[in-house]
């Protein structure tokens, strides 16, 4: 009985256990390789993406090349595009068409004929939504609506737009009006880069003076909630930079979003959502973000991890080196994934004149940035057997004229067949690899030789060591799915296995025991009875004689 009352206990400590860490085991499994946060929070909408504005990386994904309709946030494309082509102080001037062709939708009530500057048209699209206001700005821009569309379509697909088409500068119905919501944060994207279109964005309250058909001013307010309380404040959201709402019955709720926290600048777009759950859900991809990701700065990395070829240059040049990375250039990674886990591709195509290379970084497959390789104010010369760095700024037209030379130079170089060889080599040393790997030999033997093991173990800081597991573990989800089931079923029964085992184990040599009295009982009943028959046999054989 008492053996039996431990079995039972033994068995119920190892479920508990199995049912405590269960979750914990779940994400550990997750996280062995290329981990990538998952939100727990369900997304109702048809489609939403969550894309970081400084790398263009999508960190959260549902549908986002499925096509549907945009509704209002198109007005985001329609005022990207007419900052790009007008100046704010020009005059608009509203036709019938703009005044009559947009009616059953939002609307600040313009008059044909009456005039505005496009600032104040620009500001009425974007907080008011006003549809007569963009129709009255396509037509100023582009001479007609439809010339204006075609240059809507032209700058999206300049972008990278692929699945997604306009047919007017307002969003109203229409079959042939739709994008997906990929494109849309990439123009969302494309648009938060113009200062001018995030001045009227991130506007909460803004005033239109009286004009030739309205004596009073007009008064707007922003229709994004997470923004300005217009109705209520319930969805406000202290980090929200702006945005653009969207509404129709063919299209639902649309909404994109933009927030900053730490540093960090997000952009969600919300497609085919609900009221109030978008609003939420929003917010959700938001904290989703900004929880479990950070960005990193290239320039930093390399300069902490690896200066030795950039110091062999530097000390040619007191001034700036003759090419480095922008030191602005960051990606994004997951909090708890180290810089030195991106893969790093070298890239020579469609760059700038300013940039000799570019730096695209991936992690698992997913892009998550980029940082160029650029040029500075100096420039190099190169001789016989030396590079000489000139940066005199009263050097005369010879000294620009050679400096546009070793430019070409260097773009030829750049483009040469092999992307991993160091380019600041010089072409009239005449010197072949074999000569120049002593020299890198004896810089990593400086290195070693430099190398303070004590120092670096004086410098660690335990307090630094604790505060980064507190942050592991806290950045830690817990996350119930079918998926993590099976897997802490599985880990249970693996454990029930060795616990059968290991008392089947301990219990063996009583069985064995058991057995081995078992055949020496029966063999001693075969000699007993052999002996047995034996002596009865001989008895009767006296007998008879």
């Amino acid at each position: 009985m008492k053996r039996k009352e431990k079995r039972i206990r033994m068995l119920s400590f190892i479920l508990t256990l199995s049912i405590v860490l269960m979750p914990a085991t779940a994400v550990q499994a997750k996280k062995s390789k290329n981990y990538w946060p998952k939100l727990s929070e369900k997304i109702t909408a048809g489609a939403a993406i969550l894309m970081d504005v400084d790398t263009g990386a999508i960190l959260y994904k549902k549908n986002i090349n499925k096509a549907y309709y945009p509704a209002s946030i198109t007005k985001i494309l329609t005022t990207l595009v007419a900052i790009e082509n007008s100046s704010m102080d020009e005059v608009v001037t509203f036709s019938e068409d703009a005044v009559y062709k947009t009616s059953g939708g939002s609307s600040i009530w313009r008059d044909i004929g009456e005039v505005m500057t496009m600032e104040q048209c620009l500001y009425a699209v974007m907080l008011e939504s006003a549809n007569e206001c963009a129709y009255a700005v396509a037509e100023h821009i582009g001479g007609t609506m439809q010339k204006f569309v075609k240059m809507m379509n032209e700058k999206a697909k300049e972008l990278g737009c692929k699945d997604s088409k306009f047919t007017n500068p307002h969003g109203l119905p229409d079959e042939k009006h739709y994008l997906t919501a990929k494109d849309m944060a990439v123009i969302a994207r494309a648009a938060y880069q113009n200062e001018t279109f995030r001045l009227i964005c991130g506007t909460k309250r803004y005033t239109i003076p009286p004009t030739n058909k309205h004596s009073v001013p007009t008064y707007m307010v922003n229709h994004h909630k997470m923004l300005y309380p217009k109705d209520t404040a319930a969805y406000l959201y202290e980090y929200c930079m702006g945005g653009k709402t969207g509404y129709t019955n063919a299209a639902g709720n649309t909404l994109v979003t933009y927030a900053q926290k730490d540093g960090m600048t997000l952009l969600a777009v919300i497609l085919n959502g609900s009221s109030p759950q978008y609003w939420k859900e929003t917010r959700a991809l938001f904290d989703f973000g900004f929880e479990n990701f950070n960005l990193c700065n290239v320039s930093e990395y390399f300069e902490e991890d690896d200066n030795y070829e950039e110091e062999k240059y530097d000390s040619l040049n007191t001034n700036d080196p003759y090419a480095q990375i922008d030191p602005q250039a960051r990606i994004v990674l997951p909090k708890t994934v180290s810089f030195d886990k991106a893969t790093m591709k070298i890239s020579y195509d469609n760059l700038p004149d300013d940039v000799l290379a570019q730096l695209v970084y991936t992690y698992g497959k997913r892009p998550i940035g980029t940082a160029d390789i650029i040029r500075t104010h100096s420039f190099i010369e190169r001789g016989e057997s030396v590079v000489t760095v000139k940066t005199d700024p009263s050097a005369g037209t010879s000294e620009e004229s050679t400096a546009a030379d070793a430019e070409q130079e260097a773009e030829s170089a750049a483009d040469g067949p092999d992307e991993n060889q160091p380019q600041e080599t010089d072409s009239g040393s005449g010197q072949n690899e074999k000569e120049k790997k002593p020299g890198v030999i004896q810089g990593w033997i400086n290195k070693v030789k430099d190398f303070d093991l004590i120092g670096k173990i004086k410098s660690i800081d335990a307090g630094d060591i604790i505060s980064n597991v507190v942050d592991w573990f806290k950045n830690l989800k817990f996350e119930f799915s079918i998926k993590s089931v099976l897997i802490a079923a599985g880990i249970l029964l693996v454990i029930v296995l060795l616990a059968v085992f290991k008392t089947v184990y301990e219990k063996s040599y009583v069985i064995r025991q058991r057995m081995a009295n078992y055949r020496n009982r029966k063999r001693s009943q075969r000699q007993y009875t052999i002996i047995r028959d034996s002596r009865k046999t001989r008895r009767g054989w006296r007998r008879k004689r």
